[in-house]
C-alpha cells in the first residue's frame, strides 16, 4: 500500500490531530526543501538561553533539506536564521522543548535528535506510527521517502 501526502496535506493532518505545536507558525515546501517559521515566544517552558533568544529575535525561519531516509528515520540539514543571524548554530537549545512537546503528546521524545553540523534526525516511523495505526489498523510502515514536496509512505496491512 502506498500513501502520498504533500507537505500541505501533512500539515493539515498534523493541525487537525493536534500534532503541530502552536509555536510553529507555518510549514511550506519548495522542491525537496521544507520551510518552517517558528515563534520562539510561544515555546512552553523554554530553557533560559531560548528565553533570551526569544526576546532578542522572536521569529526564526528555517529551511530543512532531507539528506537521507533510512529505516524510517529522516536526517535533515537545517539552515535557520533569525533577523539575518545564523540561528541553526543554536539548534541544541531547541532539542529539549521539542522533546517535551513530543512527551506531552504521548509520542517518544527520542524521535527527534539534534546531530552535529546543524542536522536533525527525525524518526518519522515512530511519530507517524500511531496516526497510521489509528487510521489504518495493522498498517506497518516499510518505506519512507520525500521528494518534490511529497511524502511517500509504503506499508503493509
Amino acid at each position: 500500500m502506498r500513501i502520498e501526502l504533500t507537505v500541505t496535506e501533512a500539515v493539515e493532518i498534523a493541525r487537525a490531530t493536534g500534532g503541530l505545536p502552536p509555536y510553529v507558525r507555518s510549514v511550506t515546501s519548495e522542491g525537496d526543501d521544507v520551510r518552517v517559521v517558528v515563534d520562539l515566544r510561544e515555546v512552553p517552558d523554554p530553557p533560559s538561553a531560548l528565553k533570551l533568544a526569544a526576546r532578542l529575535v522572536p521569529v526564526v525561519r528555517a529551511t530543512l533539506h532531507v539528506e537521507s531516509v533510512v529505516a524510517g528515520t529522516a536526517v535533515l540539514a537545517v539552515e535557520a536564521n533569525a533577523a539575518g543571524l545564523p540561528a541553526h548554530k543554536l539548534l541544541g537549545f531547541v532539542e529539549a522543548p521539542l522533546q517535551s512537546a513530543l512527551r506531552a503528546k504521548d509520542l517518544p521524545p527520542e524521535a527527534v535528535r539534534v546531530l552535529p553540523d546543524a542536522r536533525v534526525a527525525v524518526d518519522v516511523q515512530a511519530l507517524l506510527g500511531g496516526v497510521l495505526e489509528h487510521t489504518f489498523p495493522g498498517f506497518q510502515l516499510t518505506e519512507l521517502a520525500f521528494a518534490d514536496g511529497t511524502l511517500h509512505l509504503d506499508g503493509r496491512l
